[in-house]
């Protein structure tokens, strides 16, 4: 056989390879490749939105908070993954109530959390242990708000299962340190999108606690949150998070994100 034959026979048996076996590069995908690749999913160098949570109880009875929503990337710059600055804008009771995160991304270090309440005109440090609590009587905690660094959990790649008309991926995360607030969560990401639409909370006892689904929108070339449902699978309460009126890249300066700006009570 001459050579010009055996390279055709070559690239013709490459191509029925990568026709019968499509998914193979697929195959070699761990839990934490996947998570790296939801976690570098462009998201603008900041924005700016509208949150607004609905917070339904058991008995169908709704309560509505209105929130301002500022957001910057640092991407590791500076020790920081982001920053983000909330301040409540109705109900009256609450207005002005200020909510600051800080997502470090040195391995070890615990976020930082201030919250501010206008009725006692004072700046407080969520600690380690609050930051468990309840964030707006939401069904999500003050530490869900923020950012988990990739590091702080294994992630074992469970599947390819059906979601919504898809495919998704479904990976298992475990916190590596003890004391967790959730035992596991399960995340469920859409197939070479990367875009979680599902995450499975497990309490302590490994007990499912609560499910969050999550609907997305475009904006720009950005992909973000169109809106998110968490529901209390043990309690039955339930909050609705609506993200409206979005701007990206605003180009918000390093002050905004201060305990100073938070004891202003509004945004710029």
């Amino acid at each position: 056989m001459g050579i010009k034959k055996v390279l055709i026979a070559c690239v013709s048996l490459l191509i029925v390879f990568a026709i019968v076996f499509p998914v193979a590069a697929h195959a070699a995908l761990t839990g934490l490749d996947i998570m790296k690749k939801v976690d570098e999913l462009p998201q603008g160098d900041d924005q700016k939105s509208t949150v607004t949570l609905r917070l339904i109880s058991v008995q169908g009875q709704e309560r509505k908070i209105v929130t301002s929503r500022y957001w910057k990337n640092y991407r590791g710059k500076e020790g920081f993954y982001s920053k983000t600055l909330f301040f409540t804008d109705f109900p009256p009771d609450v207005k002005s109530t200020g909510f600051l995160i800080w997502d470090y991304a040195q391995e070890g270090k615990t976020d930082g959390l201030w919250l501010y309440l206008p009725s006692l005109r004072k700046v407080s440090t969520v600690s380690s242990r609050d930051q468990n609590d309840a964030f707006m009587g939401s069904d999500l905690t003050f530490a869900d708000m923020g950012q988990r660094r990739l590091d702080e959990d294994e992630h074992k790649f469970i599947g390819e299962k059906p979601c919504d008309k898809k495919t998704c991926y479904v990976l298992e995360s475990t916190p590596k340190e003890a004391g967790a607030a959730y035992s596991k969560r399960i995340f469920w990401i859409l197939k070479d999108e990367w875009r979680a639409v599902k995450i499975e909370y497990f309490d302590q006892k490994k007990e499912p606690l609560k499910t969050q689904t999550i609907q997305w929108q475009k904006s720009g070339d950005l992909w973000i949150w169109k809106d998110a449902t968490v529901k209390n699978v043990q309690t039955g309460h339930s909050t609705i998070f609506e993200i409206s009126n979005i701007k990206i890249n605003n180009g918000l300066r390093d002050d905004l994100f201060t305990e100073r700006l938070l004891r202003r009570g509004e945004g710029p």
